[in-house]
């Protein structure tokens, strides 16, 4: 949630939408502390499910939301020009947290004994790998440009986008072999597949952000523009070939199939991509520059906002109806 009303609020500030931009940078300070406190208090009250979730192929990439989430409220207070403390406090923290979950995660998931097969152990969530990495690239890059000595945030920018996009690289190979060799049905089309194009529209922000970097800065060698500039390219292209896949295969599980769609918290997995697309397209459009892809970003945000007030509608009844149960239930007895 607070990935996704992140990236929506940051395309909201770059594309012309300031105060709604500004309502969900309110949001997200009040849901970012809370969301780390029941965190905390799962962990203390129920640590056990907790030492269960996290060495689970499927609920365990969900806690590297943690680091991306970071990083990206991060950037966000940066892109509303707040204190470059707090993007400093920020980038901080979302490193350490990256050192300790994703070698974490990886230990647990190479020793566990008890390991699925493809189909049922693999989803979107593990490109939470790439997500989380450029998450910390771009917020290291918005650092760099307000930072006494820039260039250690801009070679530690440089190296997150680097590993991120060969993360994806091991990633996608498995989730290409899933798809196309490994029984699928439209049922199996569970919304986090939708981070296969958040992870490429991300890198390819990132690569975007350095690449505006370069061009106005010393920092990087002239002759690292031109990598630069093609593996942003590649990233943009990848995440925009995705875009109509992931929607056919929308319908073939909502229409064809008749699946109805019901509020989960993986909804946001589905907003957050399409905001970041949004981003992603407008700096890239600058950065290029590409001009011509103004028109992009436009409707890509509006439908971000659609996606966005859809899945906030959603948590907002869930959690009602929970409370209503909870207190109910205590009223009884």
């Amino acid at each position: 949630m607070v990935m996704a009303t992140g990236i929506v609020s940051i395309a909201a500030r770059l594309l012309g939408y300031p105060k709604i931009g500004w309502v969900l940078l309110a949001i997200n300070v009040g849901v970012y502390p809370l969301l780390w406190i029941i965190t905390l208090c799962r962990l203390v009250r129920y640590a056990h499910a907790v030492r269960v979730d996290f060495p689970d192929h499927q609920r365990g990439p969900g806690f590297l939301t943690l680091i991306a989430a970071t990083a990206v409220l991060g950037s966000q207070s940066s892109a509303y020009d707040m204190s470059p403390a707090v993007s400093l406090c920020l980038l901080v923290a979302s490193l350490v947290l990256w050192f300790l979950l994703i070698y974490a995660f990886m230990t647990a998931m190479t020793i566990s004994q008890r390991k699925p097969n493809l189909q049922t152990g693999l989803d979107g969530t593990w490109l939470l790998l790439v997500v989380a990495t450029e998450a910390c690239a771009i917020l290291a890059v918005a650092v760099a440009g307000t930072a006494t000595d820039p260039i250690p945030f801009a070679h530690l920018a440089l190296g997150l986008w680097l590993l991120g996009g060969l993360l994806y690289l091991m990633m996608i190979t498995l989730i290409f072999y899933r798809w196309c060799f490994v029984p699928m049905t439209p049922h199996d089309l569970t919304e986090p597949w939708w981070i296969t194009m958040g992870a490429m529209a991300i890198a390819a922000l990132a690569g975007s952000r350095l690449l505006l970097l370069a061009q106005t800065t010393t920092l990087f060698a002239h002759d690292l523009r031109p990598v630069l500039f093609t593996l942003t390219t590649a990233f943009w292209a990848m995440a925009t070939f995705w875009i109509p896949q992931l929607a056919i295969l929308f319908v073939a599980k909502h229409v064809v199939a008749r699946d109805p769609i019901r509020y989960s918290v993986a909804e946001w997995s589905v907003v957050f991509p399409i905001g970041m697309y949004a981003v992603a397209t407008h700096v890239y459009a600058v950065a290029a520059p590409a001009a011509y892809l103004d028109g992009v970003p436009r409707v890509a945000i509006l439908i971000a906002f659609a996606a966005w007030v859809l899945a906030f509608i959603g948590a907002v009844r869930v959690t009602v109806r929970v409370l209503a149960a909870i207190f109910s239930g205590r009223g009884k007895a």
